[in-house]
This record gives C-alpha cells, structure tokens and sequence, in this order.
C-alpha cells in the first residue's frame, strides 16, 4: 500500500514539473529557443524581461508569450525605460500592454475580499524591482 502511495505521489510530482505541453516545446524549438531559456520554459519559471526580448528576436509571437506569461501571476512592474526597451527590440505590442496590465491584474490590492493566498506577490526574481 506504501508503494502505491509513493508511486503515485512520485507520477504526480514528476507531472507538475513539465508545464509545457508537447506541441507547445516543438514549438520553441522549431523557433530556435534552446538553452537557458528552454529549461527555464519547460519548468514554467518566470521569465525576464531580457527573456521576453529573446523569444521576440527569436520570432515566438506575442499571443504565445502572454499565454506563456498568464498563468505565472508575475507582476511587472515597468519603468518608462523598460517599456522603451521592450519597443525598441521589436516585442509584439500586446506583449508590452499585457506585461503593463500585470500590476491591476495580479496586484494583492485587487484580490477579492477576503482572499489572503498571493503566492507569487512576493517572490523575489533576479532582475525585477517589485516594490
């Protein structure tokens, strides 16, 4: 009974590793996204905003990055250099609005009343000034 209980709680771990689906990693890599990148893809971290810029130059289109981005709950919180960058290096529009919207989509300040669990809220990330 022990070892049914390991098996399975080791199939479902191993199951939440892997966010991205099979068509969604040919995908990348039929775009050449490789690497760092990849890896930090296949385990559905949240990405920088030097990542961002490499999946655009890379030509991974907009709709796919924010569908990527959506279910991270990361808030971006851009500067006005940060969005002039992103601009500069060719990401999709709707990439851009979409990172700008983050902070009233996924702020603690708009969560519905009385709900206190805002996991990613807090979490420190390379690169990102949340505060």
């Amino acid at each position: 009974m022990l070892r049914v209980f390991l098996s399975v709680l080791l199939i479902a771990g191993l199951a939440g590793c892997a966010s991205l689906n099979g068509r969604d990693r040919d995908f990348l890599t039929g775009h050449g996204v490789s690497g760092a990148l990849y890896e930090k893809m296949s385990h559905h971290e949240v990405l920088t905003l030097d990542d961002i810029i490499a999946l655009s130059r890379k030509g991974v289109p907009g709709p796919f990055i924010v569908h990527y981005l959506q279910p991270t709950y990361y808030v971006y919180k851009l500067s006005y250099s940060d969005v002039s960058d992103l601009r500069k290096a060719g990401v999709d529009g709707g990439v851009v609005q979409y990172l700008l919207a983050t902070p009233h989509l996924y702020s603690p300040a708009y969560a519905p009343p009385g709900y206190t669990e805002s996991p990613n809220f807090y979490d420190t990330h390379p690169g990102f000034d949340i505060y």
